[in-house]
């Protein structure tokens, strides 16, 4: 059953969703991989490696047969990847590098007779002979890479396929994914350190196979949703085995590049014209949702970018799209789920504009937030835990069914503190003095992990952590409330989140019901000094 699967899912792959497994496949082989990845500047080069004896290797990927008509067509790659000399800052002179067409499907003898002939020509070119691999030789890689991490209880069986099987075009089943990736990295017991090694490869191959529906819909805010918990489950286990940073971040940076590569395809995707319509009113708050998503990816896009020191070709539409979204009220705050999206394009247009318009934003989240959640109001706003699409289930339900979870809510808030904590630090007192009475009227719901690397874990069960509760004091000391707000968290938060601002904000964006007072106070003295 298992070679089955890989095989079928083979069949159905396309370059992008079979590219990080074959890397994978690489890295468990001894390789090191320097770069994974489609784009104009790789000279038909989708993949560069460096094998146990320092040889350079070069893979261009191709779905499904290849017959000689494909082969002519895709001509032009095919010499590039030849004949043209490796571009890599840790690549210095010009090493010859292997080259290698790699065919997830089946090749025709005529395209193997084409190769031959070539070859020969390259050979007499000094340039070295191109290599084949086919899909049975990908179906060995894959399946012996995962073959002792199977599922083998029925439920964990059952999550894999259902998920396989899953219609690409609606919402990822996050709880069945997270338990999947946990399953396959479970590492309870005494493990040699090997063989946790082995299960963070098998996470990013098994992570491919469930995420596939994804890939053929191009639904790419489940993928980057897929990938982020995949890369957040490897860095756990990795600081939980005590790994060193050679055995797990390579495979881990694997996952945060395609959860990148699939946020930088949304980000793209909404700001084509037309793209977020109708223009200047909504149909639905099912839209404005998928606005506010959109407008988070498009700003952590920005951010990330001017991480690296580099200015997105997209910024200034970027700039304009997400100016007109908020002043437009096309931004949607469907719960608290929805924070982080907001906090993304606040911290991007602080970036972007020198006055206050950012600030805005704040403001808006943080009095919804204190009045809706207080003890007069009706109906409350649901907590992280609930994604967009299950917050807005909820108030269709109350809408149309009379269901009254909404209103039976407690009035308590897990981002209404890490919100005022931002608005301390930024020195808006009277802001704060205005809603003050408001604000104290909601119970502050702080999330304690036992470990900082427990943040990480999408699921926490009754195992860990805890949640903690208070109220801001009626009167509030200025003084004491600015010091809280500047004091030092990040020894509460894990390294990985410390370390890699790229991975920390997609994190943000996947993971709402982690967003605690630490995590705001790192991000916002990350992001403001850009």
């Amino acid at each position: 059953m298992n070679e089955r699967l890989v095989e079928d899912w083979l069949t159905k792959a396309n370059e992008r969703s079979y590219q990080t497994p074959f890397a994978q496949a690489l890295l468990a082989e001894g390789m090191q991989v320097l770069r994974v990845g489609h784009s104009s500047h790789e000279h038909g080069k989708d993949i560069i490696a460096i094998d146990k004896d320092a040889k350079i290797h070069a893979y261009q990927l191709k779905d499904g047969d290849f017959d000689l008509k494909d082969f002519e067509k895709e001509f032009g790659q095919i010499t590039a990847l030849v004949e043209t000399q490796i571009e890599h800052p840790a690549i210095s002179g010009q090493p010859r590098h292997q080259p290698w067409l790699v065919i997830s499907g089946q090749v025709s003898m005529p395209v193997e007779d084409r190769i031959r002939v070539h070859n020969n020509q390259w050979r007499k070119r000094k340039c070295t002979p191109l290599k084949l691999m086919t899909g049975r030789q990908l179906q060995a890689k894959f399946a012996n890479m995962a073959a002792d991490f199977w599922p083998q209880m029925p439920e964990d069986s059952h999550r894999l396929f259902n998920l396989y099987l899953a219609d690409g075009k609606s919402s990822l089943d996050r709880e069945a994914f997270a338990k999947l990736i946990s399953s396959t990295t479970d590492t309870e017991g005494e493990i040699p350190k090997a063989a946790v090694v082995r299960r963070l490869s098998a996470a990013n191959l098994f992570a491919s196979y469930a995420l596939s529906p994804f890939y053929k819909s191009q639904n790419h805010w489940e993928l980057v949703q897929g990938w982020t918990m995949t890369a957040a489950q490897i860095a756990w286990v990795a600081d939980n085995a005590k790994l060193s940073p050679k055995d797990w971040q390579p495979t881990f940076r694997l996952a945060v590049n395609e959860a990148l590569t699939s946020l930088e395809a949304l980000a793209r995707e909404a700001l084509q014209p037309n793209a977020l319509g109708p223009n200047g009113f909504e149909l639905d708050d099912l839209t404005r949702s998928r606005c506010t998503i959109c407008a988070g990816s498009i700003a952590v896009k920005i951010l990330i970018e001017r991480r690296h020191g580099k200015q997105w070709d997209q910024e200034s539409l970027a700039k304009e799209k997400l100016e007109q979204l908020f002043s437009d009220g096309r931004f949607y705050f469907w719960g608290e789920s929805a924070v982080p999206f907001w906090l993304a394009a606040m911290w991007a247009l602080d970036q972007l504009r020198p006055d206050h318009f950012s600030d805005r934003i704040l403001f808006a989240m943080l009095s919804a937030i204190a009045h809706q959640n207080s003890k007069s109001a009706l109906p409350k706003y649901p907590a992280p835990y609930d994604p967009a699409d299950e917050a807005l289930s909820k108030a269709f339900r109350r809408l149309f069914d009379g269901e009254k979870a909404m209103e039976l809510q407690a009035a308590s808030s897990y981002t209404l503190e890490p919100l005022v904590t931002i608005m301390a630090r930024r020195l808006w007192r009277n802001a704060l003095s205005a809603i003050w009475s408001e604000i104290t009227k909601v119970d502050l719901v702080r999330l304690i992990p036992d470990k900082p690397r427990d943040l990480l874990l999408w699921n926490w069960g009754a195992k860990r952590g805890s949640n903690q509760s208070r109220i801001f004091p009626t009167p509030q000391s200025w003084g004491e409330l600015l010091a809280e707000s500047r004091h030092d968290e990040d020894d509460l938060l894990p390294n990985v989140i410390k370390e890699d601002l790229d991975f920390e904000l997609i994190f943000l964006l996947c993971f709402p019901h982690r967003l605690n007072r630490a995590f705001v106070k790192h991000l916002e003295n990350r992001t403001r000094n850009l």
